[in-house]
């Protein structure tokens, strides 16, 4: 075979299908549902050029454009698509790529599917070679989406295929990206929380960037994604700057595969100490062990967001008291007060820290198909440790993240305007949203433990969340949608009270769906494939 395709190429990919059909599918319809509901709802919205116009005054500004970047084009259907969609497309899109090569590499790696492949007659560079093919296609279908769907609410076809390209070519940056990754570190858990921090530094230069209006924007490639200015000058050779850094990467992977044994990883792990603590000994304690760096990566980026909206408050506030009809663009809570600007980073932090929770019990089920937890049944650790352990984690690094979170945006928003915000209204905000944070976390509990092959489609829920809380105000979407989303039921905190009986529905459902989730896991065999 030559180097292009790999001896088994074939009958690998045979196997990714055979085995991965549904996430594959679920991906595509997924991601492309997103963009087809935000398109449509925004073309039905803004149907008029009076009305594109009035959004475009009413979100143009500097200290605005930190959240979904500068839109070029501003003022057409297209512009207002790509700004209402910009935030979710920063994470979305790249975590498609992350997760379609993760899933192919290390997590096959750890689980020692990839051993038993290699064990027949297959180069070792067909996995990784499958599982690039695999993340490329996925990424071209919803590519393929993305521009259908554009097209269909009536935008020029050649704008429509730049801005999804645009898009396809950021995830396959980060595909490749992961493809190194998978070859430095250890485990799949690692994979994300390297990925991911690239991620949550690329957000941050492109939003410095346009805040500034200067050259750090083209440090980001989540910068060169807003470059490409499809509903503006259309930088068609924008898009060569992330298939050539891709290709560069997957080069990179390809000569780190060579250094590496199998279950390696180029990487070394620190070695620990001798002697474990009492806590470390403690199932909670290993757990917290386990999952430290998913938890400190995702503390990471939200305590990145909360300092990027925080440090500018009064920039945000100007820019509110120059445009009235901003605050109703981004979403009912927002109001002309440090109190709204609050809320709406508590809303967004809730929507991460969500993400957080699912990723959490991922963890749960890498331990289950690793072997790990077998391991610990067979020492005398009860299923009841191991499962309230991962849920009291799971708890615990929700509260302190959230609060982290509350803290970082009360500290730079003091030091924007001068003054020292009402610290406690600031906690109560993020102490509102936890149950509907939790109640995402039952989500996941409850399908690892009844069906863990459905885990992977939490996901999917989780941006079904992101999409209704995040975009429902602007999009306009009906009372009975915006309750998808847990979030909607708490309020909008500190700018009117928490509603009380909100958070006990969230709360109880949260309880209800775990409980169920651990009765499950204790009828159930495992591992379950």
């Amino acid at each position: 075979m030559s180097a292009l395709t790999p001896a088994g190429l074939r009958p690998v990919l045979g196997l990714t299908w055979h085995t991965r059909k549904v996430e594959l599918v679920a991906w595509v319809l997924g991601v492309g549902a997103v963009m087809a509901g935000t398109a449509a709802s925004l073309s039905a919205t803004y149907d008029t050029p009076a009305k594109i116009r009035t959004y475009a005054d009413s979100v143009t500004g500097g200290a605005l454009e930190v959240i979904n970047g500068h839109v070029e084009g501003i003022d057409t259907l297209g512009g207002v698509i790509q700004d209402e969609f910009g935030f979710i497309a920063s994470f979305l899109l790249p975590l498609l790529g992350i997760a379609l090569l993760a899933r192919g590499t290390r997590r096959d790696e750890e689980t020692g599917r990839l051993e038993i492949t290699l064990g027949g007659a297959i180069d070792r560079r067909s996995p990784m070679v499958g599982a690039l093919v695999t993340a490329i296609l996925t990424i071209g279908l919803v590519v393929a989406a993305f521009t259908a769907s554009l097209a269909s609410v009536g935008i020029d076809l050649d704008r429509a295929l730049l801005y999804s390209l645009s898009l396809g070519t950021l995830a396959f940056l980060f595909t490749a990206l992961a493809a190194v990754a998978s070859h430095l570190v250890l485990h799949t858990r690692g994979v994300y929380t390297l990925t991911l921090g690239v991620l949550v530094v690329s957000y941050a230069l492109r939003g410095i960037g346009d805040v500034t209006g200067s050259w750090i924007t083209w440090l980001s490639p989540l910068g060169w994604a807003e470059k490409a200015a499809a509903f503006g000058g259309m930088r068609w050779w924008t898009l060569a700057l992330p298939l050539v850094v891709g290709l560069v990467l997957i080069g990179v992977a390809f000569r780190l595969s060579s250094y590496r044994d199998l279950g390696g990883a180029l990487i070394p792990t620190r070695a620990g100490r001798v002697h474990a603590g009492r806590f470390l000994r403690s199932m909670p304690g290993l757990a917290t062990h386990q999952e430290r760096g998913t938890i400190l990566a995702w503390l990471a980026g939200v305590l990145v967001l909360a300092a990027m909206f925080g440090s500018l408050t009064e920039q945000i506030l100007d820019a509110l008291s120059g445009n009235p009809d901003l605050a109703s663009a981004l979403g009912s809570g927002l109001t002309i007060s440090a109190d709204g600007i609050f809320w709406l980073v508590t809303l967004y932090a809730a929507v991460v820290v969500s993400g957080l929770a699912v990723h959490l019990v991922s963890g749960m089920r890498a331990a289950e198909t690793g072997g790990r937890l077998e391991h610990l049944l067979a020492g005398g650790i009860s299923r009841t440790a191991w499962f309230t352990s991962y849920v009291g984690l799971a708890a615990v690094a929700i509260v302190v993240v959230s609060t982290l979170g509350a803290a970082m945006v009360a500290l730079t928003a003091a030091a924007s305007t001068g003054d020292m915000p009402r610290m406690a209204a600031t906690f109560g905000a993020a102490a509102a949203y936890l149950p509907a944070e939790l109640a995402l976390a039952g989500v996941a509990f409850a399908a690892f433990g009844l069906a863990p092959r459905l885990l992977p489609a939490v996901w999917g829920v989780y941006a079904v969340v992101a999409f209704v809380a995040l975009l429902g105000d602007g999009l306009k979407l009906p009372g009975w949608c915006k309750h998808l989303a847990a979030t909607s039921w708490v309020g909008t905190p500190p700018t009117e009270p928490a509603h009380v009986s909100g958070m006990v529905a969230a709360g109880a459902l949260a309880v209800v769906l775990t409980t169920i989730g651990y009765a499950g896991f204790l009828r159930r065999q495992v591992p379950t494939g």
